[in-house]
């Protein structure tokens, strides 16, 4: 009987041994599962850092040279004094284009047209005596001062008009200081309009 639970006892050791050994093997396998997956979580970034490829530079040739800025000098030279001259004269010309349509010039037209000197000497249709009139002198409105001259013509004669006027302040009205009609005669007649008493000029 003794040998019997002897060995019975061994049988129950063995086994718990075995189960033992059973039960330790999947840990072990779970703790190299999880090792691995830690170190695959990690690969990833290692292996991203391993694919990215070195940036390189990629070298420019050229078939032939390019040209020369200085080659031409005078060329060059010619072409910039060229457009520099017609800035100018475009700026200058709309300059004067502004001074046409000022209503300072709109009303010494209208008074001019209706004087009895004016009309009597230049005669009927008075206006500009070209197509594209040139107000010579100061035409500034926003500062007050005026002091221009023009060319004009009629049915009888042509002549210059001189006009010279300011004023202190926007409130005010100009002051004409001079209106002179000059006829293009043998005599070079000087007509004061300021004068005519069938007109008053205002601004």
């Amino acid at each position: 009987m003794l040998t019997k639970f002897v060995g019975r006892l061994n049988s129950v050791k063995s086994a718990q041994l075995i189960g033992i050994r059973l039960f330790s093997i999947p840990r072990s396998q779970a703790l190299q599962q999880s090792a691995s997956s830690s170190s695959a979580s990690k690969s990833p970034s290692s292996n991203r850092t391993q694919l990215k490829k070195p940036t390189t530079t990629r070298q420019v040739t050229i078939d032939r040279e390019l040209p020369d800025p200085f080659a031409f000098k005078k060329q060059n030279y010619y072409y910039f004094t060229c457009y520099g001259l017609g800035v100018f004269f475009a700026c200058v010309f709309i300059f004067n284009y502004e001074k046409t349509t000022s209503p300072v010039i709109n009303s010494v037209m209208y008074f001019l047209r209706r004087s009895n000197y004016a009309l009597s000497a230049l005669g009927d249709d008075i206006t500009f005596a070209y197509q594209w009139p040139w107000i010579w002198g100061t035409l500034n409105t926003v500062r007050g001062d005026v002091d221009i001259q023009f060319d004009v013509k009629g049915s009888k004669a042509s002549g210059v008009l001189y006009l010279v006027a300011n004023r202190e302040s926007k409130q005010e009205q100009f002051k004409v200081r001079k209106w002179l009609l000059k006829i293009n005669d043998e005599r070079n007649t000087n007509i004061d309009l300021m004068k005519d008493p069938s007109i008053q000029l205002g601004l």
